[in-house]
């Protein structure tokens, strides 16, 4: 048996070497070494269980036995749908800012010439590996219902930051990992009742299993965390994931009995983990899709809960990949604040949207959390419509409130329908509100050999089956819907992407008429300027979100906080900005309405989808906006964030304090820069005057211009760099 923290090494390099799929078969000692009897774990249905027995947990993984037929088949559904994925090419060699390098179709290949899989969990872990490299939410792999375990521990991080001024006068800066209880604390307890625990509180941890604590995450995110492909987003998301790793959602494989943490006065612990399960663990039917010829009318519904959806109206990130996240809760937001009115509390928030005003002083600061873009409809006969009039009626009930600053948090932020992200952002810029085309993005979808007689057969002028279904697009030279498939499929372009050559479609865009017209006759009251609306972001603002985010961004018309990420690093506002997604199940249908053999599809029930229209950014516009990098203008120390396993009341109250802290920085940083505004009026009337004196009419005139323009720096604000001057502001 190989040792874990060899194994997890191996693991790494042969990642970064790009020889994933065969090196992982290959090494694989641990699944190997540990082919286990029947699951010996078991637990009521619609019950969370929990047991310390990591070996059983093991047993119950490696039990399922080794299916041939599941392995070809999930493997032929898998790479026949990418021969539609948007970014097939340019996974290659993505170029500069990440440099990937995932030669996809290759790699399961190689995985599906392959037969020596000890078990159904080995190939899963593989195949999990292979498509967690991608580094994009948009094809995460979630992995069957019957491997439902989740590695937990007593204890979540919380990152703090420390200064202090050395001799030179350098600013040291540097966060440091303390450990809070986790909403599993009493259950862990009770399962290690000896274990002591009192070591872990009031010091920082500095290792865990040898490593310093920062490089333990991100190392172990840029493995398994498959957020984002921004190292400082992604660092984010691992700080929870990487303490409550989900079997379904990332490989555990090679998770250590346990983990081993170091603290500052040099005392360790060996904290094993504690196994939280649910009924379907270890059972191989519950890995299984059910059929029509053996479900029930109930059990039908049910899995149709569980699957991706097929044909009804649905948000284009068809699974939303928020993070397993805590609700704020209105107690910890609002009791004992008198400077605050709430208009929408979270915990009562029915379509995403919560907000409050927080008064200081003569100024009245308008707070909005965006949870999700993907709200439901208010009744369960409901239609899109009907949530999305709920949504944008609360956010135009927020905006209704008198104002002179917006925060507009989107941390976590998994995405939803593109249209509400759209639309959101007409109701907060006045560019936007009255020329709806300033939102309009650029896509386009790879030709394929689904795709080429798709449009032969059904020439519909929408990529969709029906598109009364999902947001149809548009002609971008006409603003009209297209006149039928020809006319945005052909003739196309011959595009290089990643040394690749492939034929790409036309450009088009999305029509979002129906959510332009909501809320119906509704005109906000007034807009704020791009200082005075500011977007909060930890980066893992996805999809929807990420469009929402880029928009506003790339034309300058908001000001962005970036919290918690990689201290001192580069860190982007937003993840897996892909454009839209698809499905085998949408591919099975669009390949019967052509005419086309039956198009392999999952008899599992794992969770599977892929980026198949590209979106592509206005400032690089060759480039994808995926695989761009964008900083915010400022960086907050913040990293407490909610997530199902801290407590809702820790999260929300670190919440508060960032929002407080938001507010007065941005309300210091607007007065500062109105009171530079002054001084540089002042100059430049002194300039224009010197100048035109000497006789230099024409100079005088361009530096009173530049200086206008903002060309020459005075020294107020801090455009690029380091970053110490923006941190400070809301460090």
């Amino acid at each position: 048996k190989i040792a874990t923290e060899t194994f997890g090494t191996l693991i790494r390099l042969t990642i970064m070497a790009s020889a994933h799929a065969l090196a992982l078969v290959i090494m694989c000692g641990w699944c190997m070494a540990n082919v286990a009897a029947a699951c010996t774990l078991s637990c009521e249905a619609d019950t969370t269980c929990f047991s310390s027995d990591l070996a059983a947990a093991r047993d119950c993984w490696n039990g399922i036995p080794y299916n041939t037929t599941w392995q070809q088949t999930t493997l032929d559904t898998i790479s026949t749908s990418l021969e539609n994925f948007g970014f097939g090419a340019l996974y290659h060699k993505t170029g500069p800012p990440y440099d990937l390098e995932v030669p996809l179709l290759e790699e399961l290949s190689s995985l599906s010439e392959s037969s020596s899989f000890a078990s159904d969990f080995e190939f899963q872990e593989n195949l999990q590996t292979i498509m967690t490299s991608l580094l994009d939410a948009h094809t995460r792999y979630s992995k069957p219902g019957c491997y439902s375990a989740t590695l937990v521990m007593p204890v979540a991080f919380d990152f703090q930051l420390d200064e202090a001024r050395t001799n030179s006068g350098a600013l040291q800066s540097e966060p440091s990992a303390y450990l809070i209880e986790s909403a599993f604390y009493e259950q862990y307890t009770a399962a290690f009742p000896d274990l002591d625990l009192s070591p872990l509180w009031n010091q920082p941890v500095t290792l865990i299993n040898g490593l310093e604590t920062v490089t333990a995450i991100s190392t172990w995110g840029a493995t398994h965390e498959s957020r984002s492909n921004n190292a400082g987003a992604r660092f984010n998301a691992a700080l929870r994931s990487f303490l409550y790793r989900s079997a379904i959602s990332t490989q555990v494989g090679d998770a250590p009995d346990a983990l081993v943490v170091t603290m500052a006065d040099g005392s360790e612990v060996s904290l094993p983990w504690l196994v939280a399960y649910n009924s379907n663990f270890g059972i191989t039917s519950a890995c299984e899709k059910l059929t029509q010829s053996t479900e029930t009318e109930a059990e039908a519904e049910s899995e149709k809960q569980k699957q991706l959806p097929s044909l009804t109206r649905q948000p284009l990130l068809l699974v939303n990949e928020g993070l397993a996240e805590g609700v704020l809760t209105h107690a910890e937001l609002h009791d004992d604040r008198p400077d605050r009115n709430v208009i929408i509390s979270p915990e009562v928030a029915q379509f995403e949207i919560s907000c409050f005003t927080q008064k200081t002083g003569s100024e009245k600061a308008l707070v909005m959390k965006v949870a999700s873009f993907s709200p439901n409809a208010p009744t369960s006969n409901g239609t899109y419509i009907d949530a999305w009039t709920g949504f944008l009626s609360d956010a135009a009930t927020c905006l209704d409130q008198a104002h002179d600053l917006i925060v507009v948090d989107v941390m976590q932020n998994g995405g939803g329908y593109v249209c509400l992200g759209l639309r959101l952002l007409e109701l907060l810029v006045e560019d936007y509100f009255y020329d709806h085309t300033k939102v309009q993005m650029k896509y386009d979808l790879p030709h394929s050999h689904l795709m080429d007689n798709w449009i032969r057969v059904v020439n519909n002028p929408d990529p969709y089956i029906d598109p009364d279904l999902v947001e149809q697009i548009l002609n971008p030279a006409t603003q009209e819907p297209f006149v039928d498939g020809d006319a945005y499929y052909y003739p196309g372009r011959n595009v290089t992407m990643g040394g690749v050559q492939s034929w790409r479609t036309n450009w088009f865009c999305l029509n979002c008429k129906e959510a332009e017209v909501l809320p119906t006759g509704y005109t906000p009251k007034k807009f704020m300027s791009p200082d005075r609306l500011v977007i909060l972001s930890d980066g893992t603002c996805g999809s929807t979100c990420a469009s929402f985010t880029r928009i506003a961004q790339e034309a300058g018309v908001a000001t962005f906080i970036g919290a918690g990420g990689l201290w001192k690093e580069e860190m982007d506002v937003a993840s897996f900005a892909g454009g839209f997604v698809c499905n085998p199940d949408y591919l099975t249908t669009m390949a019967e309405m052509s005419g086309l053999p039956p198009f392999p599809n999952f008899i599992t029930n794992q969770r599977w989808q892929f980026g198949w229209a590209a979106w592509y950014s206005q400032i690089l516009p060759t480039r994808p906006v995926q695989f761009i990098s964008q900083e915010p203008d400022y960086r907050t120390s913040f990293w407490s964030f909610p997530h199902t396993s801290v407590n809702a009341s820790v999260t929300t109250a670190a919440t508060s304090a960032l929002y407080d802290s938001t507010i007065s920085s941005s309300y210091a940083r607007i007065k500062a820069e109105q009171s530079s505004c002054k001084s540089s009026s002042n100059t430049v009337v002194w300039l224009s005057v010197a100048c035109g004196t000497l006789g230099f009419g024409l100079l005088g005139t361009l530096v009173y211009v530049a200086l206008d323009r903002g060309w020459i720096s005075l020294g107020y604000r801090q455009e690029s760099g380091g970053g110490d001057g923006k941190e400070g502001l809301l460090g």
